[in-house]
């Protein structure tokens, strides 16, 4: 049995897409020994393992409610942080962002750096993807550095390019911003011509009205 689900996650590693070692593992463990049966279902569940079209959705949920029944805080979280990228996924970036930060708390309670990181990297996705660059910039500065601590390069590399993507975008921003702001504003000098224009207006309606009463 663990030399099928070793095989299995080599498997998977190397691009092939086949459940059928997994799903052997499960039948032969389950109601057996929970921590095999958990390192099945969250490779099944993570939908960032497998290519497009070759994850089953539901094994998300499969690892949260297994993991509740179990009381295994890690896999409860994990749950949530697989299905809020599957709701991510489907554009639904409400019920995403709770899952996340759901999944966020949990890990900072547990200090699981490599999670913890990821549920801010996606947050950070989101709110750059709505315009909170900001937002993101500090989300993934925060990131970066537990993806070093749990020794992840790839995201680390990622983290490094979005990070300069938005300090770009931010910069870029600010100079339309600024631009912008130029464009509506009136030259001092120009003011200062229209003011006098506008006294000396109503000064000559002023000398009128006095020679009209002296009269």
């Amino acid at each position: 049995m663990a030399c099928d689900i070793v095989q299995a996650d080599l498997n998977l590693r190397e691009g092939n897409m086949s459940t059928v070692l997994f799903c052997k593992s499960l039948r032969e463990m389950w109601g057996k020994d929970s921590e095999p049966v958990g390192y099945c279902l969250e490779r099944l569940g993570d939908i960032n393992r497998w290519k497009n079209g070759h994850h089953d959705p539901s094994w998300s949920t499969v690892l949260f409610v297994y993991s509740l029944k179990q009381k295994e805080k890690l896999g409860i979280h994990k749950g949530l942080q697989f299905m809020g990228d599957i709701f991510f996924q489907e554009n639904d970036e409400v019920t995403a962002i709770s899952l996340f930060t759901l999944a966020l708390q949990g890990f900072t309670l547990m200090n699981v750096h490599r999670s913890r990181a990821e549920c801010m990297s996606r947050l950070g996705h989101i709110s750059e993807k709505n315009g909170h660059f900001l937002n993101a910039l500090e989300l993934w500065e925060v990131a970066r550095p537990l993806f070093e601590r749990s020794s992840q390069t790839k995201q680390i590399q990622a983290i490094d390019e979005r990070i300069s993507k938005v300090d770009k975008d931010v910069k870029e921003q600010h100079q339309k911003n600024l631009a912008h702001l130029v464009e509506l504003s009136v030259p001092a000098g120009k003011v200062d011509e229209e003011d006098k224009e506008d006294s000396e207006i109503e000064l000559e309606l002023d000398e009128a009205e006095v020679e009209q009463v002296v009269v």
